[in-house]
């Protein structure tokens, strides 16, 4: 990786400038003005003891970071953030996003965001923490709107971790590249970091999604890498970083959140990967696996109006993360009915282990286009996504999910539905 002067620059603004997290805007003046005055101050890099030299937790923490990326985007919200401009940082993925077995404060995101209110003590810095536990990509592009965009507009840094919540087939490496590409067409341009987690096991979607971030010229970095590292090396074990099988413990949290210090350490002194592309309209850039769901809608109860309802209500709220879904819990299987306008169809329903629980069957213009067994032995009253449908181009549709016979008195909750257009 090479350092050049444009990113050394935006280092130094970094490091000059006064800012504050949750206050007023610092009276820093203006990005441009913050980078015309870096450019005549004295350039300065990081520079990292020899190999040799480092503590076991130094040689852990050098071995995560997959690639710089290309930095440019990053800069731009150094600049941003050092000039005393608000800024958001966003977060999406699974359970090890969300802080699972951890406490709000100990989760890796949190801690990110609060190195970065310490570095910029006078800028309001907004946290959107968008993981939910369980759910792969595929649900990520159908509440990436609601969890990650809507809270504060579009945010000026997204991290995207679903390495170990993803499976290695088509819908999941489209999904996730469908996220990226969301995320790169907004507005504020924002700097998309990518994490690579993994289990205690090995799993892990590196491979696949490491090379969309290459495609793209992320920013990677990837605990994956360095656990692996460290535990082949016998410098930590498993349980050092995990009390399970796949949830960092907190020493595990402030492993992952010093791998990504370290990255914007570097980064704000000017490292770069002069190879990686800098995107500046995604929308030129050909997909590599896939991009048909880069601007999923999510409809529910409170936004989108049934046809009929038949026996389903929405009295109650199903689950926290999903609380305006339609549910039935036995009747004359009416069904329910929708009439939309879409290219795809995504179905987000409740799954558990339990009997009760039962199968519906999901018509599309009259032809059964799914069936979804709600009951599953690896459910624990979860959110599940199901691409229904998808056609060559968006049209009107009539969509009815009713019961499989012999299932009727069974119970079952549409948490959501997904279209895109």
């Amino acid at each position: 990786m090479k350092i050049s002067r444009a990113c050394l620059t935006a280092g130094i603004i970094i490091t000059a400038a006064l800012c504050s997290c949750g206050g007023s805007p610092a009276p820093a003046g203006t990005v441009a003005e913050s980078a015309a005055a870096a450019e005549e101050t004295e350039l300065t890099t990081v520079t990292e003891a020899p190999a040799a030299e480092l503590s076991d937790r130094e040689r852990i923490i050098r071995k995560s970071l997959l690639s710089a990326g290309n930095t440019g985007r990053l800069h731009k919200v150094f600049a941003k953030a050092a000039a005393g401009d608000e800024i958001t940082v966003a977060y999406i993925g699974g359970s090890i996003t969300e802080g699972y077995t951890l406490k709000p404060e100990e989760c890796w995101a949190k801690l990110i965001y609060n190195y970065l209110c310490e570095k910029y003590p006078d800028t309001k810095i907004n946290y959107v923490n968008g993981g939910m536990s369980g759910t792969p990509s595929s649900l990520g592009v159908v509440r990436a709107e609601r969890d990650v965009l809507a809270p504060y507009g579009d945010p000026d840094i997204v991290f995207v971790e679903f390495a170990v919540n993803d499976s290695k087939d088509k819908l999941c490496r489209e999904s996730y590249e469908s996220l990226v590409r969301r995320f790169l067409a907004l507005d504020t341009e924002p700097a998309v970091v990518l994490l690579f987690m993994r289990t205690d096991t090995g799993y892990s979607c590196q491979e696949q999604q490491s090379a969309i971030g290459a495609h793209y010229g992320l920013p990677m970095i990837s605990p994956n890498d360095a656990l692996t590292y460290a535990i082949d090396e016998g410098l930590m074990t498993w349980a050092d970083y995990s009390n399970d099988g796949a949830h960092p413990n907190p020493e595990g949290a402030k492993l992952i959140a010093e791998m990504t210090e370290r990255f914007f350490e570097l980064a704000e002194a000017g490292e770069n990967d002069d190879s990686a592309p800098a995107v500046t309209d995604v929308n030129s850039v050909e997909p590599l696996y896939g991009a048909g769901y880069v601007n999923v809608s999510l409809l529910d109860a409170k936004n989108t109006e049934p046809v009929s309802i038949g026996e389903y209500k929405t009295d109650k709220e199903l689950l926290g993360t999903f609380p305006n879904g339609w549910y039935r819990k036995g009747g004359e299987n009416k069904g329910i009915s929708f009439a939309l306008t879409f290219e795809s169809l995504f179905l987000v329903y409740h799954c558990n282990k339990s009997e009760k629980f039962g199968t519906a069957e999901v018509y599309v213009d009259g032809e059964c286009a799914a069936e979804i067994i709600s009951n599953s032995r690896e459910g624990w009253s979860n959110p599940v996504p199901r691409l229904v449908k998808s056609f060559d181009g968006s049209g009107e549709h009539t969509v009815e999910v009713r019961m499989k016979d012999g299932d009727e008195d069974s119970y079952f909750g549409i948490l959501c539905l997904g279209v895109t257009q």
